[in-house]
């Protein structure tokens, strides 16, 4: 089974949901988890995706610790990280360790320019 074009990690369910939406329309395949704990078990339950859209504020494991992880991994070491975050001052403090940064609110030309350097949409 192939894997998800996108993995989503955000603990706000209306959030996710409405990346989700908006990634779908745009052809992509797109995967989602509340929070950094439930992203890992994803990424080590199955392959990864293309790229993780990320943040960094989330109960039980935060952005900054999913991310230490990831970067630990070598399997996973590689995989593009694009933080969604409101937060520009803590993005800094991990900006070496992600490709991109997205500010909330999002800006949708911005999220689909972002996605598209990293990942293709499929065939719709």
């Amino acid at each position: 089974m192939a894997g998800s074009d996108i993995l989503v990690v955000d603990d706000d369910a209306d959030i996710r949901s409405a990346l989700g939406q908006v990634l779908e329309l745009e052809g992509y395949d797109v995967a989602y988890a509340a929070n950094g704990s439930e992203a890992w078990a994803s990424l080590q339950a199955g392959p990864p995706p293309h790229l993780v859209l990320l943040d960094l504020m989330m109960p039980v494991m935060d952005g900054a610790e999913f991310l230490r992880l990831l970067r630990g991994d070598s399997r996973l070491a590689a995989l593009p990280v694009v933080l969604v975050s409101a937060f520009g001052s803590i993005a800094a403090a991990v900006a070496a360790a992600v490709q991109g940064q997205l500010r909330k609110p999002l800006d949708l030309d911005d999220l689909t320019g972002t996605v598209g350097r990293f990942c293709a949409p499929r065939s719709r």
